[in-house]
């Protein structure tokens, strides 16, 4: 039987460390005695570790727990969410007798916040192109020298990103080593940032969570039947059975904690599912898999004993799986839905894609923002027209 006290003992116990707020011990650490002795930090300091030795990983532990199903809730109460002190972005579930553990590197935090400022570059350019240039403009060589800052705007946090990949490997550790990957453009909210930067952490976790319930573990004893029953429904639903037919069971199971970490992070197993909470689920799964694809170059297949299936192959199975839960959902009032989000984010991955391609010679040109923005245009155009039809020609 799992304990949440053995659980987060157990942590701490592998890890050496005293079990404090793991941003104090970090702070220590870093030498930033200043931080840990500054009055005005102390009572966040002081924060004693329950569901995670992290307190904002100790929140979106306790925002899962309650969108779980009831039968999850036992298991998931008593597993220990630990942000751990490793670079490299990554994540993973392990189990004892006695105790079951999720890590998230702090790595993959840093690279969560990295992507999710890649992505606001590009979303600012997105919106700028749609509201401020005038293509009917008779002007066009200033139309085209303001589309040429736009590009520069939405592409060099990528091409600077994906220039520090090799180092990041190298030195096994993601860090922000450019400005463009901090600084936010000046119309996009912090509030709105970290939010974003929350559920692709949520993502992770959700996804390390499902490992857990589907017996992917080696304490397979405290998985939940009913769970497999329902992952299986929904991987019927979205009719991917060819798909699964070409992946080993290792990456098999990746798949299915990848739709059961969707699935619980919009609501969807608990009858909790909210036009927020579907938003929550498409940015934060899709650039956590954009993230991770890029910082191991998971892009592609690279042979039939990987453990995890590729970019692409997650990418399409996720890209059904969020089409099936929100295509019933009406377009709201400014036009908006969660489908036009995702339209949003494949404008990004195409991008982050497109340039990581040019340079691993592949045939490809690196992106061209007037081209990836008409692209998006045509989806939207797709997506309304779709959508129309499903709700009997109601937008």
């Amino acid at each position: 039987m799992w304990k949440l006290s053995e659980s987060r003992r157990q942590f701490f116990v592998d890890c050496g460390r005293p079990e404090e707020n793991f941003w104090k011990t970090l702070f220590e650490q870093a030498n930033h005695r200043e931080l840990v002795n500054d009055e005005k930090y102390a009572g966040f300091l002081e924060w004693e570790p329950q569901h995670s030795n992290c307190p904002e990983l100790d929140g979106a532990t306790r925002a899962l727990i309650d969108l779980a199903p009831a039968e999850w809730k036992a298991t998931m109460r008593n597993i220990f969410v630990a942000r751990a002190f490793k670079g490299e972005a990554n994540a993973e579930a392990s189990s004892f007798r006695s105790a079951g553990i999720i890590e998230i590197n702090y790595g993959f935090t840093l690279a969560a916040m990295i992507y999710t400022t890649l992505f606001s570059h590009f979303y600012d350019s997105v919106l700028t192109t749609g509201k401020e240039v005038n293509f009917d403009d008779e002007d066009t060589e200033t139309t085209m020298l303001i589309m040429e800052e736009i590009e520069r705007a939405a592409f060099e946090p990528i091409d600077v990103t994906d220039q520090a990949i090799p180092t990041w490997a190298a030195e096994r550790h993601v860090r922000a080593m450019h400005p463009l990957q901090i600084d936010l453009p000046p119309r996009r909210k912090e509030s709105d940032y970290f939010n974003l930067v929350n559920v692709v952490e949520q993502f992770v976790m959700a996804h390390e969570f499902c490992h857990h319930m589907l017996g992917h573990t080696d304490a397979s004893f405290r998985h939940s039947p009913s769970a497999k029953r329902t992952i299986s429904e929904w991987l019927r639903r979205i009719e991917i059975a060819e798909m699964l037919d070409g992946l080993n069971g290792d990456q098999k199971q990746e798949v299915e904690a990848d739709v059961g970490a969707l699935l619980l992070l919009s609501g969807t197993l608990s009858e909790k599912a909210t036009r927020v909470r579907s938003y929550n689920a498409v940015g934060g799964s899709m650039i956590a898999l954009v993230a991770l694809a890029h910082v191991s170059g998971g892009w592609v297949s690279r042979g039939a004993n990987e453990t995890h299936p590729d970019f692409l192959t997650r990418y399409e199975i996720m890209f059904r799986l969020v089409k099936e839960i929100t295509m019933s959902l009406p377009v709201g009032e400014i036009g908006d839905h969660p489908m036009g989000f995702m339209i949003q984010l494949r404008g990004f991955i195409s991008a982050v894609l497109q340039t990581w391609a040019s340079k691993a010679g592949a045939d490809v040109k690196m992106p061209n923002f007037l081209n990836t923005f008409s692209w998006m245009i045509d989806l939207e155009v797709e997506f309304r027209e779709e959508h129309r039809r499903l709700s009997g020609g109601t937008a």
